[in-house]
């Protein structure tokens, strides 16, 4: 008996050991996106050498492209995540007439009844509710899937029909013939989520992810996360930035999803360096996704922020005065979303002496103190430059750190081996108690049978 717990000791040993090695190497070999290098494409134009070789080139892990879009013999070799873009809201208008002739019962009306339409009119509206609709939708990306996508991206993605949107039209929807919308809706996520085995993002639009729908869907994208545009898309559209409270808010409920591994992806619009900086460092003070591009989403943009690396976070984000800050392995980031300039001094690594901006302006640190100065709804993200000596501590504790990532698989061995002596040794004293209590037994009984 007792050389049985012994050996399921040993087993369990070993076990415990894998899986203790393995979290060490996931941990240290830095397989995962750091934080500070979380990026998203969003590219809704054609095939593009240049595209093709930026997103090779920066390292990018996630891209959502039109259905359209021809992947990359080097993308699908690099393991890059392909989200094919689906409208489920409705169709292009082009199938207007198609679905009047074959599927009437698809199309939602206005109370004029007129097709109820959305984005200025190029797309008419259809009813999630109506089974053979989510037939088509869910054939269709299916479709998408055997040209090499691996995720799917859905957009227009209302949880209520019935809610105004002044680019979309106000539908009638029959709620006591066909149910709420949103069961509908989840009912229909469901049968994609199971029947084509993918992870899928959705677009929350202006607000944080449902509750209700991430409990099936695999991440979400915030689009007009920070600045959005109003006007014509297509011709000098105006950009502006958010109120402060609301993507607060946002940002905060968001961030639980991320921090439980759920894709949480920014998009911003704006076509300035100014527009850039702030973005960017808002999205990094949070575990986000980002990216940022003019409304028609038919390029990567030339800008700074879409190729930095911060590594990983130390510290979840601060407020001091009137900046939000966050610091990382290599930089930091910083905003001042209010109405009036603002200068603070904060606390960085103590190891740290030069940071520069990406706009090339050098701030020096003053033993482990950085003073900086922001404008109203301005954005800084600042890179390390140069680092001090570092302290004793700080030494210790990077040689152990570099010592672990060098050496994971021999110390995963010790460990086994470790475990393993262990094991031998508490089996060993047990047999040996066992035949010192069976030594006394017999003894023990030559000593009755003696007597008698």
């Amino acid at each position: 008996m007792q050389s049985i717990q012994a050996l399921v000791l040993l087993e369990l040993g070993i076990l415990i050991s894998m899986i203790l090695s393995l979290s060490l190497c996931v941990v240290l070999c830095e397989d995962n996106v750091p934080v500070g290098r979380r990026y998203a494409v969003v590219y809704y134009g054609g095939p593009s050498d240049y595209v093709t070789r930026v997103v090779l080139e920066r390292n990018y892990t996630i891209v959502i492209a039109e259905p359209y879009f021809i992947i990359p013999k080097e993308w699908k070799e690099r393991g890059i995540q392909i989200y094919v873009y689906l409208n489920i809201l409705g169709l292009p208008i082009e199938k207007l007439d198609w679905v009047k002739k074959n599927h009437p019962e698809w199309i939602l009306y206005t109370k004029e009844g007129k097709p109820a339409k959305y984005w200025f009119g190029t797309y008419f509206m259809c009813n999630i509710a109506v089974k053979s609709y989510q037939d088509y939708l869910i054939n269709k990306a299916k479709e998408y899937l055997k040209r090499g996508f691996t995720g799917i991206f859905l957009d227009d993605v209302p949880l209520d029909i019935t809610k105004k949107n002044p680019l979309y039209d106000m539908p009638v929807y029959n709620e006591t013939k066909y149910g709420k919308w949103i069961d509908a809706l989840i009912l229909f996520l469901k049968r994609l989520k199971n029947e084509t085995g993918v992870p899928i993002l959705y677009n929350t639009g202006w607000g944080a992810p449902s509750p209700e729908l991430m409990k099936v869907l695999d991440g979400a994208l915030i689009e007009f996360y920070l600045s959005a545009w109003r006007g014509n898309p297509w011709k000098n559209p105006e950009y502006y930035y958010r109120p402060w409270h609301e993507i607060l808010k946002v940002s905060l409920e968001s961030q639980k999803y991320a921090e439980k591994g759920k894709i949480i992806i920014t998009l911003s619009y704006g076509d300035k360096p100014e527009i850039y900086e702030y973005t960017y460092a808002t999205a990094r003070l949070f575990d986000f996704y980002y990216w940022i591009s003019r409304p028609i989403i038919d390029r990567i943009l030339d800008a700074k922020v879409l190729d930095i690396d911060l590594g990983n976070p130390l510290e979840r984000f601060k407020y001091h005065k009137c900046i939000y800050y966050r610091i990382y392995e290599k930089g930091l980031v910083a905003v001042n979303p209010y109405n009036e300039r603002c200068t603070v001094e904060i606390q960085v690594p103590s190891s740290w002496s030069e940071l520069v901006r990406i706009n090339g302006e050098v701030y020096t640190v003053d033993n482990g103190v950085l003073k900086i100065t922001l404008g109203p709804q301005e954005g800084m993200v600042l890179l390390l430059k140069k680092t001090g000596k570092l302290s004793r501590a700080s030494s210790i504790r990077n040689s152990i750190v570099k010592l672990l990532k060098e050496k994971a698989s021999e110390i995963a061995s010790i460990l086994i081996a470790l475990t393993a002596l262990i094991v031998i040794t508490v089996d060993y004293q047990n047999r040996r108690k066992q035949s010192v209590k069976y030594k006394r037994i017999r003894n023990a009984n030559t000593h009755i049978s003696n007597n008698y």
